[in-house]
């Protein structure tokens, strides 16, 4: 096992995002430690754990893919993910593979070892789940052209070009190698997972709009079309709106920050905490979501210390077009600093945004298929959020794509958010603690938590929704309900 709090902190700081809460130095131990324990065990190889055992081991490359085992001869294994840093894959006694190489050696498994049983991953676990969802740091250097389209500006895409696979490209890999750790884990362990979207939803829909300093009159047709349905618009200190206009908005109209930095980048922090208490001012807001106007970017993860600093906690910066999921993730994921400690700041990918008219010029019907089967792919897999950005200065180009979002949000067991609510609860839900007591498994908190659910894998997936508490509440797996 990797050893170190900070590597432990990392692992469990990686699962949450999934529902495996309460990871810690009790369930991440070395094998050694439990010869009279019955227990189970989350083992994260590192070169050296096992190596007094008898297991075998050896190096798979970068690129590598993995495949669900126990396949019958003749059929196709289902390639379930595509390392960016390599493998260890293992084979020997006491092995039950869970994902394999394409020459059927274990990567992920469980190993049974002097009575006790292992959840054994041959995966930089954290390593892998950080390198999808922020991208390639290397690219910094090596990538000579990090515009997009043209545009003189150097935007985040650059960092995760790599990341797709022809055929694949709707793959969240990130999500499916957490999801695999987090239920197998869970389900031997009879732990619940805590859902990562509220009411333990299937899917959700974030709608955004870039302010853009869009014309009132165009703010008024996009939300006589919304009728009601949740945006967030991200707004310049130099929109159109007055404190009045915004205040006649609706109640499920709330307000994050564009801060807008094209023409002095290199002065990003001060205009960040400048346009953001500018914002607030006029709105009244907290505005904690942040987008850059064009997606502005510098190197990897740049502008994290700017959002610490000025209280922007969620941000919608890496800019989707088509569904295609570079991030390997359509959850939100807290950001990784680069001297490898945790920030308090979330990223969540932008899937879709109006640029699929105005830049790869798609019919309203081809934008409204592409959203569509995003949505029906979500729902066969695992849960996941899509963003779209539409600017109220361009609803007329789109209405009917709008009309098309909303009824995915509107579909059984999807749900539409606000942005500014989303983060407050993501917030929230990551405060939470999971432990053991005499009383059974306690999930603790000193907020206030609502639309909290838990999912028991170990009762074929059990959906159990939580009263709003605070303090302590003690859950059972005898309270399950589907």
């Amino acid at each position: 096992m990797t050893s170190g709090h900070a590597v432990i902190d990392g692992i469990g700081v990686a699962l949450k995002r999934h529902g495996l809460f309460g990871v810690d130095a009790a369930c991440l131990s070395a094998f050694d430690r439990h010869e009279n324990d019955d227990g189970v065990s989350l083992l994260v190889y590192d070169g050296t754990t096992v190596a007094a055992s008898t297991l075998e081991h050896e190096t798979e490359p970068a690129g590598t893919c993995l495949y669900e085992a126990g396949r019958s001869w003749w059929s196709r294994p289902k390639r379930r993910y595509r390392t960016m840093l390599g493998a260890t894959s293992f084979s020997g006694p006491g092995l039950t593979p869970v994902w394999v190489t394409d020459r059927g050696r274990a990567v992920i498994a469980w190993w049974e070892n002097r009575r006790h049983r292992y959840l054994l991953v041959g995966v930089d676990l954290v390593g892998e789940l950080v390198r999808y969802t922020q991208g390639d740091p290397r690219k910094v250097a090596t990538v000579k052209d990090k515009t997009m389209w043209g545009y003189g500006h150097e935007r985040p895409m650059y960092l995760f070009e790599d990341h797709v696979v022809a055929a694949s490209e709707l793959t969240p890999w990130a999500d499916e190698l957490g999801w695999v750790i987090a239920r197998t884990y869970a389900e031997a362990a009879e732990l619940p997972l805590i859902a990562p979207l509220p009411g333990g939803a299937r899917g959700a829909v974030i709608l955004t709009g870039d302010d853009d300093q869009a014309e009132l009159a165009k703010y008024e047709r996009q939300q006589r079309l919304l009728d009601g349905f949740p945006i967030t618009y991200l707004l310049l200190p130099f929109t159109r709106h007055t404190a009045a206009t915004l205040a006649a908005l609706p109640e499920t109209v709330e307000f994050g920050v564009h801060v807008d930095a094209l023409e002095r980048p290199g002065e990003y922090a001060a205009i960040c905490a400048e346009q953001a208490a500018q914002v607030r001012a006029l709105t009244g807001s907290p505005c904690r979501t942040v987008r850059n106007h064009g997606h502005l970017n510098d190197g990897y993860w740049g502008h994290v210390a700017a959002w610490e600093q000025t209280r922007l906690m969620l941000d919608f910066n890496i800019r989707g077009v088509d569904g295609t999921c570079p991030t390997g993730s359509y959850l939100p994921f807290r950001v990784q600093r680069s001297d490898g400690s945790w920030s308090d700041h979330w990223s969540l990918f932008s899937t879709f945004s109006d640029g699929m008219y105005f830049q790869q010029k798609w019919s309203e019907a081809k934008q409204i298929e592409c959203i569509e089967g995003l949505a029906d792919q979500i729902e066969r897999s695992m849960p996941g959020i899509i963003v779209a950005n539409f600017h109220p200065q361009n609803v007329d180009s789109i209405p009917h794509v709008h009309q098309a979002l909303m009824t995915v949000a509107r579909r059984p067991g999807w749900i539409a958010l606000g942005a500014e609510s989303f983060a407050d609860w993501l917030e929230r839900r990551d405060r939470i603690k999971l432990h053991r007591s005499a009383r059974g498994l306690e999930l603790t908190s000193n907020d206030w938590v609502r639309d909290i659910a838990i999912v028991w894998p170990s009762a074929l997936d059990a959906l159990q929704r939580l009263p709003a508490w605070s303090g302590t509440c003690v859950v059972s797996a005898s309270e399950q309900s589907r």
